[in-house]
């Protein structure tokens, strides 16, 4: 069967999309994990992913319960942060990365993090970020569903590098993965400098609305 060049992008973005996908997965089992909890501790997260939608804000840690929280924290579900409960895509901390839900606004853990708010809120959203390699200001819109509004789509892409290594001795994501996982602008992509796997912004929200469907399922769901 012979494809035109149109076809050929397609399925290469295809491709690369569900590799990331895989990664991710593969590098962060989050939702295997959260899925496997305990039903309190599923519960307690829930609660948790509802808080920050509906607030823009964390729990103190001493919320959800010790029990749940020892769970949580295990499977690097939830990062105590400062005494307030971080969770993925949520930073209870300034990362450089700000998404605006309404009047208000949230740090997210990287890149892919911020592109899933809006599918894990059912809530439009603004992205603020800085390029990682220039510092170039970046903006980026997203609809309630997870969809990208055409604005500054094809100025900005993610970057994929190298990891970090663990700060405060911790293994948590937000500090190994995430740094790793940041917006750049257009010209630094196209300057072919930048090392690491670089995706469009539109393969980057696709990647993350896959990896936070299952919060927005969640979310959703009648648990007794």
């Amino acid at each position: 069967m012979i494809r035109h060049q149109g076809d050929e992008d397609r399925l290469h973005s295809r491709q690369s999309v569900e590799a990331a996908v895989a990664r991710l997965r593969d590098r962060f089992p989050l939702e295997r994990s959260v899925m496997a909890l305990p039903s309190d501790a599923l519960a307690a997260y829930r609660r948790l992913i509802n808080h920050w939608c509906d607030t823009a804000g964390p729990l103190a840690t001493d919320a959800l319960g010790s029990e749940n929280l020892h769970a949580l924290l295990a499977i690097d579900a939830v990062v105590d942060q400062s005494g307030q409960l971080g969770c993925y895509p949520f930073s209870a901390l300034p990362t450089g990365i700000q998404v605006q839900l309404g009047n208000r606004s949230v740090h997210a853990m990287c890149a892919i993090d911020a592109l899933a708010v809006s599918r894990v809120s059912g809530q439009a959203s603004q992205i603020a970020a800085s390029c990682a390699l220039c510092d170039t200001q970046l903006a980026l819109g997203m609809q309630a569903n997870g969809g990208l509004r055409e604005t500054m789509v094809y100025e900005t892409a993610v970057i994929w590098a190298d990891e970090t290594q663990a700060c405060c001795s911790t293994n948590a994501c937000c500090d190994t993965l995430c740094p790793s996982i940041r917006f750049i602008c257009r010209s630094c992509t196209e300057s072919g400098s930048q090392g690491g796997e670089v995706y469009t912004v539109a393969q980057a929200a696709v990647i993350a609305n896959a990896f936070f469907g299952f919060q927005a399922r969640l979310r959703n769901l009648e648990m007794g």
